[in-house]
């Protein structure tokens, strides 16, 4: 009786393990979302945009305590099995006089397609998290996983230009089909 009851756990454990690696596999964020393959102009490096504010703040000593705000925005584009992949963060500082620090991260991953000059952007999956430092209320880090309307497709008309020698990402609103307003550039970084 105890072989039999021993056997019967052990199977009722390899049943247990078995369904885990199915629901794994049912549960992969790529699955049925749509994606191409990404133009080998923009794989292996990060695109990045940043800028800092012309206003600084200073302690009583003098001391630089940082720029009223900082952003900076980040594109990785890779493929996996032919298929386009692509990873966005996002920074974006904000400074008070009263030396309060409030910062904010956006991650999102998940597919691309690119169509032309249009590329569809479907996040799978990320997180966003705010830190605040020194602020007269609700110090702390807060997080929360995207969900819902984070997750939305997004597309970006883009173009690659060449100025003095460097290689620009420059990305413009779906409608913007004349490419005449940039909404960001990015500086390839290796």
């Amino acid at each position: 009786m105890k072989s039999y009851l021993l056997f019967l756990g052990i199977l009722t454990c390899l049943g247990f393990q078995q369904c885990k690696k199915d629901d794994a596999k049912a549960q992969d964020p790529y699955a049925g979302v749509p994606s191409s393959r990404v133009p080998a102009q923009l794989t292996g490096v990060l695109w990045f945009s940043g800028t800092l504010s012309a206003i600084s703040y200073f302690d009583r000593d003098g001391h630089h305590l940082g720029n009223d705000y900082e952003a900076g925005r980040e594109y990785q584009f890779q493929e996996k099995d032919g298929k386009g992949r692509m990873v966005f963060f996002q920074y974006l500082g904000l400074r008070t006089s009263g030396s309060c620090v409030t910062e904010h991260f956006t991650r999102l991953e998940g597919s691309v397609v690119f169509e032309g000059d249009l590329f569809t952007f479907y996040p799978v999956k990320g997180e966003y998290k705010t830190v605040k430092d020194k602020c007269a209320a609700g110090n702390g880090v807060t997080r929360r996983a995207a969900a819902n309307d984070d997750l939305k497709p997004i597309k970006y008309r883009w173009e690659i230009k060449i100025i003095d020698g460097e290689r620009l990402l420059y990305t413009y609103e779906e409608q913007d089909t004349a490419h005449e307003a940039a909404l960001f550039v990015y500086r390839m970084t290796e």
